[in-house]
Order: C-alpha cells, then sequence, then structure tokens
C-alpha cells in the first residue's frame, strides 16, 4: 500500500526492460504504420523487416520455452510432433475444399484472437506483480477492458466490406455502420469506467503504474491498428509488429529469470550460457534466435520455389498452407504454454499467486 496520490511501480523486471517493452514497442509499431501509411511502396521492406527480425523470431523462440530443456521435450511430445501434423492437415483440407480465402480469414480472426490474448496475459503478469488479489468484479471490469477496444476495432473492420487482406482474398461478414457506432460507444463506456477506477487507486494508495501503462498500450495500439488506419493491411502490420516485438522481449525475461542461478546450468548448459544478464550475453541470445530464424525459414522458402519451379499459384498456395500452419501451430502452442495461473510460471517471473 501506498500513501495517497503516490503509486508502486510494480515493474515485471525494471524501469528500462519494461519501458521498452511498454513505451518502446509500442512507438515502433505505431511509426512503421505510419511510414507505411504516408509512403504505400514501403510496405514491402517494412513487412521483411518484421517477419525477418520479429515475426520468425518470435514463432522460434517459442521453442526456447517448448523444447528448451530435455524436461521441455518430455513434457511438451505432443505439442511438438503431433500436433504440427494435425495442423498442417487441417490447413491442407481448408485449401483444398475452400482455398486460400478460408485459410487467410481464419488467419485474420485466429491473429486479431492471438494479439488480444497475449496482452491479456502479459497484463495478468503485471497484475500479479502488484501482489494485491482483486474483488471478482473489478477484475472482471479489468477483462473487459483488456477485450473492448479489440472488439469494437474487429466490427469495425467487419462494417468496411474488406475483401482483400494482405493482398489476398478474405471474408468479413457484412456489418451495418450501426454496430461499430454501437462497439464504439461500448468500448468507450468500459474504458471509461476502467481508468476512472485507476485515478480512485491513485487518491486512495492503490494504484500501480507499469500495468496501467501497459494496458495504456494495449489500447492505443488496438485503437491505431484496427480503427484509426484507413487501410485494414496497414493497420494489421502495425499490430503485427506490436505483437512480435512484444513476445520476445516477454520470452527472453521469462528464459533470463528462468535460468537465473548457477544450479540451474543443469537443465540446459546452452540456454543457461544464453540467458545469464549481460550485455554480451544478451546480444548472443538475440543473435542465436534470429540466426537459427534465418536458416529454418530460408531453407522452407527455399524449398517451397524448388517444389513449385515456376508455378506461381502452387507456390503461393503452398506458402500459405506451409506458413499459416506454422502460425496456427504456435497459436494454439502459445495458448497452452503461458498460463500466468500456472504456479512454475509465477515462481519463475517472481509474482504473487
Amino acid at each position: 500500500m501506498t500513501r495517497p496520490w503516490q503509486m508502486q511501480y510494480a515493474f515485471l523486471s525494471g524501469p528500462f526492460y519494461d519501458h521498452t517493452l511498454i513505451v518502446g514497442v509500442a512507438f515502433i509499431a505505431i511509426l512503421s504504420g505510419y511510414l507505411v501509411h504516408v509512403e504505400p511502396g514501403l510496405f514491402t521492406p517494412v513487412l521483411f523487416l518484421d517477419l525477418w527480425l520479429l515475426g520468425y523470431h518470435h514463432v522460434i523462440s517459442t521453442f526456447t520455452k517448448l523444447a528448451g530443456t530435455r524436461q521441455d521435450r518430455q513434457e511438451n511430445q505432443f505439442l511438438l510432433y503431433r500436433l504440427p501434423l494435425i495442423v498442417i492437415a487441417a490447413v491442407v483440407g481448408c485449401y483444398l475444399v475452400s482455398g486460400i480465402w478460408s485459410i487467410v480469414t481464419i488467419y485474420f480472426f485466429w491473429q486479431w484472437y492471438h494479439y488480444t490474448r497475449q496482452a491479456y496475459g502479459i497484463s495478468a503478469f503485471y497484475q500479479r506483480k502488484t501482489g494485491v488479489k482483486q474483488p471478482v468484479l473489478r477484475s472482471r471490469l479489468d477483462h473487459a477492458a483488456v477485450w473492448a477496444i479489440p472488439v469494437w476495432g474487429l466490427v469495425h473492420r467487419c462494417t468496411e466490406g474488406w475483401e482483400t487482406f494482405i493482398y489476398q482474398p478474405v471474408w468479413l461478414p457484412a456489418l451495418p455502420a450501426v454496430a461499430s457506432t454501437v462497439a464504439m460507444f461500448a468500448a468507450i463506456a468500459v474504458v471509461s469506467v476502467w481508468l476512472a477506477l485507476r485515478v480512485d487507486d491513485l487518491a486512495m494508495g492503490r494504484f500501480s503504474y507499469a500495468p496501467f501503462m501497459f494496458l495504456v498500450s494495449h489500447h492505443l495500439v488496438f485503437y491505431i491498428a484496427y480503427v484509426l488506419t484507413p487501410d485494414m493491411t496497414t493497420g494489421w502490420l502495425v499490430a503485427n509488429v506490436w505483437h512480435n516485438a512484444q513476445y520476445i522481449l516477454f520470452v527472453w525475461l521469462f528464459n533470463q529469470n528462468r535460468f537465473r542461478g548457477p544450479e540451474k546450468e543443469a537443465l540446459s548448459p546452452l540456454m543457461f550460457w544464453l540467458c545469464q544478464r549481460s550485455p554480451y550475453r544478451t546480444l548472443m541470445y538475440f543473435l542465436v534466435c534470429i540466426g537459427i530464424t534465418t536458416v529454418v525459414y530460408g531453407m522452407l522458402d527455399q524449398g517451397t520455389q524448388l517444389i513449385a519451379a515456376d508455378n506461381l499459384t502452387m507456390l503461393l498456395g503452398i506458402k500459405v498452407v506451409l506458413f499459416q500452419s506454422i502460425n496456427f501451430h504456435h497459436y494454439v502452442v502459445d495458448s497452452y504454454i503461458w498460463k500466468a495461473r500456472k504456479k512454475s510460471h509465477q515462481e519463475i517471473m517472481n509474482v504473487a499467486a
């Protein structure tokens, strides 16, 4: 408890890391969208940098949690070996039955849910960092506030009549314009109440800075990505950069905490060495992840081109099936391995149960 009109910071790590996660990542994401909005010709190079440095990297970083140690590999055998086959079979089935549009449509809605759910998960870690157990109604309001603007943004996109997404056919339900207006007022109402309660927290000495700022950045990014940005694909780029960079930084912190202490070297000597907190080790951690990313995705890209030869239709189909299968597998895995309520995760992140 702090004194009235004062606050606790409740950083997950410290001022530099948390401000990078909250402010720095949002700034880079918004700047990326702004540059593409002003100069549409920059979309391809910005997308390339996003995919190579962040998107593919954030998928690869999942495996530091999924398969970083022998115990991880034993516990996650289904996720590592069987689930990919199930996902690929399902995506291939969608492609054969309905074509590319069905996969792109699933991706549009699933990535929206995945991005929002990740923000909710990180906000749950922040809330636990405060050490304060919220009353049930207050907790549900905070939960509603996380979803309020994303839901408005999704409804808004469905009222705009989009037929393509990232230059591919997509299906969105044709909602009337009034649906966006209703969703807007609902979102404003929920977020306004949430803000009013934060002011009350500050007045009563219950205010927590980092959890508040994280959700402010969340509201801002989703508003810009799904409502303010006129082009749906450019808006998606904003959310994608934000999500990818946020995920990479969170996984890095988790690994830093997980392999802290000499007794953790036995878990995985390589991960232990990479995850020690020093500028050199941190640089090597990210370089190794990017290096693996470059090799794995480079081989996949070259392999699809060899298989398709000069058949551009086949090449597009293979790429969509393959890379979206990787995305969908990642979405399923993430929903399972990052639960804030898991006791081992609370201990690693040093947050309250």
